[in-house]
Parts: structure tokens; sequence; C-alpha cells
């Protein structure tokens, strides 16, 4: 018998909370999604009066909204960059803008990474780092900085052109926090005006404490002005100074702290140079024994007094950390008595000085007959000497082992020595005695476009010269005047002598010879002169001319260069340009 069984309906009991929920259906994002269902009164109607305080609700929805678009930023793959993350790509936009002498320093141009988003805004704002940067031209952005740098080292541009009062306002401000100063930029014009004063605004400025501060730097802003000596800045005492650059004044002892100085820059003006007596620089850099680079440029230095009295021992100061050295527009004396008395072991030396003559007849150039063992040209392996005859001058340029070289001698227009062509040959000479080329491997002459021929290259002179360098591999040459006797034509005789005593040839080592534009030597003597090497047991490997006889042959087969590849292994016509040495400028 079948039988039925009743399933009881299941009571369902409602909250009080789905009731209400009910009446009032929660908000969600698919409410917001759906503008269809909204029930707004009068929806693109005309304007009513709110009397449900609508524009409340809609404030709220602004809120929410915006809440809720910080939070889909949160989902965003850029945000599991963490804040330190950030902070570091943000500092890298300071690092690209940081050029204190650009008209824009101070602007915070990368200020927008504060509107991305709230995230970025927050980590922006609390990045002290960001906000170190002032310039007297923007006093709005100035003041924001001091305020968001908190505690942060500052560094703070008075720009030349900015307003009399924006610079008064900015300094006013920022003088309280001269003790967390560490870079200051100033227009040589606000220190020493047309009457030899001080702008009033920067009285106070230089005059405070400045325990933090690592640079100095006096700018110039135009060519014209005169040049002045640096007033006493900070209380003279700037224990952490460590970068020193002033243009159109120059320094003095008692005026600042040089203990932790590693860079020095001088800067005059081409009509005015600045003038330091030596016993005034050597004063300064005794009293910088960390001292990395000294550079001077259009400053010029002299000796009106002797740099010791009687019975005085001989003053030597030694600089281990001095890695360049550029000093320039002095008498080549000067400049020969002040490297004496410098110990400078591991130093790139660059110099500019005017030649002299003694009364033996030497040439200097700024080099002292005597090198110490410790001389930064002690152990030259390359060695360039180009004349510049045209202008009066030559271009002596090398490098050790370890640094390049740099010599720009001059010969002074109102001098009595004469001009470059008569006297280039006794310059080569005293050149080669005062430099050490026991160890030279490439050498370089050269002469630039000129009319007259050189005079004075004897063989004789050129057995001395050679004769100082026995390790010599490399020897290029380089005529560019027009006159048909070229300076060096006698270098074929002269390293075809042979010792009167060993019976050896000059330079036994010389494996290459390059040569360009001289037309007074020939393939014949170039046969002679590898012949006689070759049977000596000293043949050479490569010879590389650019000779005008072979310009217009078109089959180098009906030449004589196969007798001459008899006696070289190898025998060209396109000698390569001459090897230069990389010398970087010093960079204001």
């Amino acid at each position: 018998m079948a039988s039925a069984t009743a399933t009881p309906q299941a009571s369902v009991v409602e909250s009080p909370q789905m009731a209400d929920s009910q009446e009032n259906p929660r908000l969600t994002l698919a409410h917001l999604l759906h503008p269809e269902h909204w029930e707004l009164p009068e929806w693109n109607g005309p304007h009513l009066d709110d009397v449900e305080g609508l524009i409340d609700k809609v404030d709220g929805l602004d809120h929410s909204i915006a809440l809720l678009r910080r939070y889909r930023n949160t989902l965003r793959p850029i945000h599991r960059l963490s804040p330190d993350i950030l902070v570091l790509i943000f500092l890298q936009l300071v690092d690209g803008q940081d050029d204190p002498l650009s008209p824009r320093f101070g602007s915070v141009p990368w200020a927008y990474v504060a509107h991305v988003c709230y995230r970025w805004r927050v980590i922006a704002l609390a990045c002290a780092g960001l906000w170190t940067q002032i310039g007297t031209m923007y006093p709005a952005a100035a003041l924001a900085c001091l305020e968001r740098s908190v505690d942060a080292p500052l560094s703070l541009v008075v720009h030349a052109g900015a307003d009399t009062d924006n610079s008064t306002q900015v300094i006013n401000r920022v003088r309280p926090h001269m003790h967390r100063m560490r870079h200051l930029y100033i227009p040589w014009t606000h220190i020493h005006d047309d009457d030899g004063n001080m702008a009033p605004f920067l009285t106070s400025l230089l005059e405070a404490p400045a325990p933090q501060l690592e640079t100095f730097h006096v700018f110039h802003v135009r060519a014209d002005g005169q040049c002045f000596t640096l007033p006493t800045v900070f209380g003279g005492n700037t224990p952490r100074l460590r970068i020193l650059k002033m243009s159109y004044c120059s320094p003095r002892i008692d005026r600042i702290t040089f203990g932790n100085l590693r860079h020095l820059y001088i800067r005059g003006r081409k009509r005015d140079p600045i003038s330091l007596e030596v016993s005034q620089l050597l004063e300064i850099l005794e009293a910088c024994p960390k001292l990395e680079v000294l550079v001077t440029v259009k400053a010029r230095f002299v000796q009106n007094q002797p740099l010791e009295q009687e019975g005085e021992p001989f003053r030597q100061i030694r600089l281990d950390n001095l890695r360049r050295m550029d000093i320039s527009r002095c008498a080549a004396s000067v400049v020969s008595n002040l490297l004496r008395r410098l110990v400078v072991p591991n130093c790139q030396l660059s110099m500019d000085v005017w030649i002299e003559r003694r009364s033996d007849f030497k040439f200097q150039f700024g080099v002292p007959d005597e090198l110490c063992d410790e001389h930064p040209l002690r152990d030259i392996r390359k060695l360039q000497v180009e004349y510049r005859s045209s202008a009066g001058g030559v271009l002596i340029q090398g490098m050790t082992s370890i640094h390049p070289f740099l010599i720009i001698a001059k010969i002074d227009p109102g001098s009595d020595i004469g001009d470059m062509p008569t006297v280039s040959g006794p310059i080569l000479l005293s050149l080669v005695k005062t430099l050490d080329l026991t160890l030279l491997t490439e050498f370089t002459i050269t002469e630039t476009s000129f009319y007259h021929p050189h005079v004075g290259f004897s063989k004789d002179l050129w057995i001395q010269a050679l004769s100082r360098m026995p390790l010599l591999r490399a020897l290029h040459i380089r005529l560019q005047s027009i006159s048909e006797s070229g300076f060096c034509r006698v270098i074929l005789s002269a390293l075809s002598t042979t010792d009167e005593i060993t019976g050896r040839l000059l330079c036994p080592n010389l494996e290459t010879i390059t040569l360009r534009d001289d037309r007074t030597w020939s393939s014949l003597q170039w046969y002679k002169f590898a012949k006689t090497r070759k049977a000596q047991g000293r043949p050479l490997k490569r010879l590389s001319l650019c000779l005008p006889h072979y310009e217009n042959v078109e089959d180098m087969a009906e030449t004589d260069l196969a007798e001459l590849r008899e006696v070289v292994e190898a025998v060209d016509l396109d000698p390569p340009m001459s090897p230069r040495i990389e010398f970087s400028a010093a960079v204001w």
C-alpha cells in the first residue's frame, strides 16, 4: 500500500538587518556602474531646489569615488614598488637637474611626481632629499623647499639676474638654516661690485657659520670686471670644505679653512689675470694635504722675492693625493721653480707657459732641469712634439705609465727670442735633455702649416736627441709646411750613423716609421737606410710613406716599392693619422 509523505514548507525567518537591507538596498559598485537604476528626481531636467540634500550626498559620492580611485591605483603593478624604491627613482630626477649654474636651478621641475596619485604625493612630500635645491630666482619654491627639506643638507644658488627683493626674502629665510648648508653658489658681482662692495643682503649670509659647507663657488657672469681678493667668509672656519671654485678672485690662507679641501679652482680675466706670489700658493698648498685637483685659468704666479731666507732649508711640499694640476699663463722659470718644490708622484700635469731662454742658451718650458724620483714626468712612454709656428708655440704632450701630460709653450711676442722656425731645433734639444726619455717607446714630431723653413735641425742635433731614446720602437713624422725643405730631413742620416765606439745604430729597437707630406726624401734613401739596419740585425717591420712622386702612379708594381719590401717587412703608402693622446679638460 502506497503511503504519501508530506514535506513541510521551510519557514524563512528574516532578521531585522535583512529586512532593513531590503527596504534600503546597500549601495554597491554595481549600483554605481548602472545609471539606469539611479532614482534621481528630474534627471537631466530643469533646476530644482535641493529639498533632499542631494548636493551633500553627491559630494559624499565624490569623496567615495576618490577613495575608490585610490584603491584602484593600489591594484596596479607600479604599486608593488616599495616606498624606498620610489624614493630612489624620484631622486634620479633631482640628479638630472643638478646643474647649479642652470637658470632653472631651484624651480623644482620634478614636483609633478606629487600630482600623480595620493601615494606618490605622500612619499614625495615626505622625502626631504627632493626639496634641497634653493634658488633666489624662485622665492615661492624656495620657501616651500625650506619647509619640506626638514633637516636635509641644502644647496643654494644666488642667481645673478634675480630680483633684489626676491633674493633678500630668500636669503633672510635661509640664514637660520646655514648650519645645514652644503653647497653655496654666488656670482662674483654680488661679492665685489664696481665700487668694491658686497651686496647688502649677502652680508649676513656670508658671516654666518657654515660647519657643513662642502662646496663654495664664486662664479662669473660676464667678462668685464676687476679681480679681487676673497674676503673672510663664514668666520674663516669651514672645516668640511671640499671644493673651492673662485672666478675673478683669489684665496688667502686666513680667509677660509683649507684643511679638508680636495678641489681648488682659480680663474682670472684675460686682460686682468689673477696674480699670486709663489710663496702664497705654496702656503695654501701646504694647508691642503688632501688636495686632489688644482686648476688655474688666466692666473699667473710671480716670484718677486726669494722663497727661503739665507740659511733656511729648501722648501718642498708633498701632495700624495694630487691627481691633476693645470697651470696657465705663467713664465716658464716660475713654473719650473714651483714644480721643483712639489712632490706629486701621481699627478696629471697640464701647463701653459711662456718660453724663456737662459744665459747658457738653453730654453725653459716649465719643467725643472733636475727631476726628482717621484716627479710626474719621470716615466714617459709616449711623446708628441707639435710645432705651431704660425702661433709661435709648441705643443708637448705625452703619456707616462700612469697619466697623460700636456705642455703648451709659447714665445712671448714681446720677447727677443725670435720666431719658432728659427729656434725650433734648440727647443727640441732642450726638451729631450730635460725630460726623462729613457723608457720612451713612441715619438711623434709634427709641424702645422707654415711658409718658412725650419733651421737648426742638424744631423748632430738629431743624434743627440735620438740617443736619449734607447727604447724607441715607433717614429711618426708629420710635416704640413708648404716649404720644400722639411725640418727633419736629416733624421735618416742620424738614424743611419753608427756609434764611434760601439759601432751600433741609434734606437736599435726601432720597428715602425710613418711619414706624411715631406717631399725631401726618396725611396732610395729609405732602401739604403733599411738595408743597413737589416744587415745589423735590426730590420724595420713597417714603413708607411706618403710621398708626392707616387701620387699619379696607377700600378704600384711598376715602382721601386718591390725592392724596398725586400728589406722591410711591410711597406705601404697610406700612413695612419697621428695617434692622439686623450687629455681631458678641466670642468668648472
